[in-house]
């Protein structure tokens, strides 16, 4: 589901289709409102596998850590089957850490003899939930209905101020939405959850 999609589902049961009362940008507003409450409040977790990006170094023991890894599950090295790259190999946990230098999360290895230079490394693990700027995003597989009624509650708070019996259903409306999200945060799918043995990345908080 794209973030323009989950927008205007939104504004539609916020009974405001044409976005005469909220803008578009203000509902982008409340959906990166509700996927923060997901990377922070909730500590869930992406699935994510690195694109091979690290290529090994004969005599090089550090490697920068891929952009958007908060933790690590595994790493595997490439081998060549009837000329085509695989990855069936995984890196002992003993030989590698995850550590920081100079402030940079890097991979640490204490032995370079799994290492074959030329090869690439695959890195498995997983990242934060993904913070939606922009209405061209997919928004992150599974998260679809927490982010829809966390964001329904931060959009049925803002027009539900005053006095008016319209503003009170919004008022109601936006405690049902904010118990239906509190709920699924706290089922905390297990797809969302560290993965066994994972480490974390120093850092990617």
């Amino acid at each position: 589901m794209l973030v323009s999609d989950l927008r205007d589902e939104l504004a539609l049961h916020a009974h405001d289709p044409s976005y005469g009362e909220i803008s578009q940008a203000q509902m982008l507003t409340f959906i990166a409102s509700a996927a923060r409450d997901a990377r922070h409040a909730g500590g869930w977790l992406v699935r994510l596998e690195d694109d091979e990006s690290l290529t090994a170094a004969s005599t090089t023991y550090e490697y920068a850590v891929p952009t958007g890894f908060a933790y690590i599950s595994h790493l595997e090295i490439e081998e060549t089957i009837n000329g085509t790259a695989v990855y069936v190999n995984e890196l002992p946990r003993s030989h590698w850490d995850v550590t920081l230098n100079g402030g940079v999360p890097v991979f640490k290895f204490n032995t370079i003899t799994q290492l074959t230079p030329g090869k690439r490394i695959k890195v498995h693990g997983q990242q934060r939930p993904t913070i939606y700027t922009v209405a061209t995003q997919t928004i992150d597989a599974g998260m679809e209905s927490f982010i829809r009624e966390r964001a329904l509650y931060f959009v049925f708070r803002y027009l539900g101020a005053g006095l008016s019996e319209l503003a009170r259903w919004r008022q109601q409306m936006a405690i049902q939405s904010w118990q239906t999200s509190e709920m699924f945060l706290r089922r905390h799918p297990q797809e969302f959850r560290m993965l066994p043995n994972a480490i974390e990345v120093p850092g990617r908080g």
